[in-house]
């Protein structure tokens, strides 16, 4: 995948929109369209984890209210201790 700073994407695990901040040696930066948070990542994980985003409905989307909601909902994690 060729992309250039500037450059939305999308991961394919969470559904979530990033943009291409700055890449920096094999590290890529990529920051949230919701500014939510940051995700530092090798490049070679660009092609394993995450698509283009070319229309500018996805980008909409990724900012609706309903998908901000469920991406920012924290999940429930029960740890079991002795």
């Amino acid at each position: 995948m060729a992309v250039r700073e500037g450059d939305k994407i999308k991961s394919v695990l969470t559904g979530k929109v990033y943009e291409v901040k700055t890449f920096k040696d094999w590290v890529v930066v990529l920051e949230a369209l919701d500014g939510s948070s940051q995700v530092w990542t090798e490049k070679g994980n660009l092609k394993l984890f995450y698509e283009t985003v070319e229309s500018k409905e996805a980008v909409k989307a990724a900012r609706s209210p309903a998908i901000q909601k469920s991406l920012r909902s924290p999940s429930k994690v029960v740890l079991g201790f002795p």
